[in-house]
């Protein structure tokens, strides 16, 4: 099947390159201010003036960007690190970090890994800042102080990308090869002894020791402006290597049966499958058997009744249908899961099908937004309603959300921006449920189906008839 390329670039709001700023236009590297400067050129001494000198633990010297050896450092991923202690200065009003990194190949992992550089012992008011990624994405931790800046790109392995931070007291922003990518207010307090760890965590952690290699880190106690970031990343005429776009999948042209990922009756509490993918449940509690508008469901108490169930067949990020019938929810609770799909990772939930006071929600998550859709009306819980929400990723990236009552379309929306998720191989769906069994739901459940395509309003129309062509 043909793929299509999806160039982030166009129409991305958060891709937030400094209008005006050209290649050209770019001053030399700025010095001022620089408290800290590891050029890396065959130690790791401080050139920044301010004497703070790291030391070597593992880490090798290693070719930088341009092919000079002993010009940088590598390390191995298990306990390579070079530290700054005492750290330099620093103050939270005005900050810039830059630093080269290349990452070795399959070196991301699921959750947080490869802390670039940190300073982050994991204890309170010491946790200052950290570097690293989330999945295959760098990331700005900013300690719980606000949402996380990152880069919605993939950064690509073997090859070396210029990332840089900046704050002003108020805006945190992060840049990768001398274009900004995110910013989010939140504060910046420093820490005067919490010393600086390049290519791990402070902590020690095995997940956060970096893979790869780092060149050139420099702090300083300014506010680079987007002209200085750039000059930083074309420092010496490099010129970055391109970044890859995202792909969008053609959408899957198949019939209403073999379309069919899951199919749940909810006839018994054992929850079978009968789509023939063969998917088990695993039923925590004992929901109740009861009659359903397609024959049995099943009464969730909001308890102890939930259920899950595991399987990469469920990741369906571009193209999706959820359909069911709905009965005996909370309409005064603010959000109750009614079908959630993913891990519990921020902004890392594919798709989730909720009850809100009443009115039903329809989420996708991407790795930097949440896009969720509405119905304006409530529905009456007690009486059985038909629910379908559809998905579908358009050519340019950007998704058409709709969800369907009792097989009218009742509201719908496309996105101001592509859809940026990014596969990393761990998921559940969850009934009546928010993750790992918190948050139970009282509902009850009838005919839950998923399809690995958006259906046409006369497909979920039939459904909603009972009838299956």
């Amino acid at each position: 099947m043909i793929n299509r390329a999806v160039l982030v670039f166009t129409g991305l709001s958060l891709l937030l390159m400094h209008p005006g700023v050209t290649e050209a236009q770019a001053p030399a590297a700025d010095r001022s201010n620089l408290v800290l400067e590891l050029l890396f050129d065959g130690d790791a001494r401080d050139t920044s003036g301010g004497g703070h000198h790291g030391e070597v633990f593992g880490a090798v010297p290693a070719d930088d960007r341009f092919g000079r050896p002993n010009a940088a450092y590598a390390f191995d991923g298990k306990n390579d690190y070079i530290l700054v202690a005492p750290p330099p200065a620093l103050m939270e009003d005005a900050f810039t970090l830059s630093v080269w990194a290349m990452y070795d190949d399959e070196t991301f992992s699921r959750y947080w890994s490869n802390a670039v550089i940190t300073q982050d012992d994991g204890g309170g008011e010491r946790r200052v800042f950290q570097l690293s990624q989330l999945g295959p994405l760098p990331t700005w931790h900013i300690m719980g102080r606000g949402r996380d800046p990152l880069i919605t790109r993939p950064v690509g392995t073997s090859v070396w990308r210029h990332l840089a931070v900046t704050h002003d007291g108020n805006v945190h922003r992060l840049y990768m090869d001398g274009v900004l990518h995110d910013q989010v207010e939140a504060p910046f307090p420093p820490h005067p002894q919490e010393p600086v760890n390049v290519g791990r965590k402070g902590s020690g952690e095995p997940d956060f020791y970096f893979k790869g290699a780092i060149d050139d880190v420099r702090i300083y106690t300014e506010t680079l402006s987007p002209e200085a970031i750039l000059a930083l990343a074309r420092e010496n005429g490099w010129q970055p290597p391109p970044q890859a776009g995202f792909e969008v999948p053609d959408p899957p042209e198949s019939s209403l049966e073999d379309a069919l990922v899951a199919h749940w009756p909810m006839e018994t509490a054992e929850m079978r499958d009968v789509s023939g993918s063969g998917l088990k449940s695993i039923v925590m509690g004992q929901p109740e058997a009861i009659a359903g508008q397609m024959g049995g469901a099943l009464r969730f108490d909001g308890d102890e009744d939930w259920a899950v169930v595991k399987n990469a067949s469920l990741d369906l990020l571009h193209y999706l249908t959820i359909t069911c019938w709905i009965r005996g929810f909370d309409t005064e609770s603010r959000y109750s899961q009614i079908l959630w799909y993913g891990d519990g990772a921020w902004g890392q939930d594919p798709y989730s099908m909720s009850i809100q006071e009443g009115q039903i929600g329809f989420r996708i998550d991407d790795v930097a937004t949440q896009w969720e859709l509405m119905t304006e009306s409530k529905l009456d819980p007690e009486r059985w309603t038909f629910v379908a929400a559809t998905l579908s990723t358009r050519a340019d990236g950007l998704m058409d959300q709709k969800i369907y009552l009792n097989g009218e379309l009742a509201v719908e929306q496309v996105t101001e921006n592509p859809y940026r998720y990014i596969e990393l191989d761990r998921m559940w769906l969850t009934f009546a449920s928010f993750g790992g069994g918190y948050d139970k739901e009282p509902m009850d459940l009838d005919d839950v189906r998923l399809y690995n395509r958006p259906l046409s309003q006369q497909e979920i129309e039939s459904l909603f008839e009972g009838i299956e062509e």
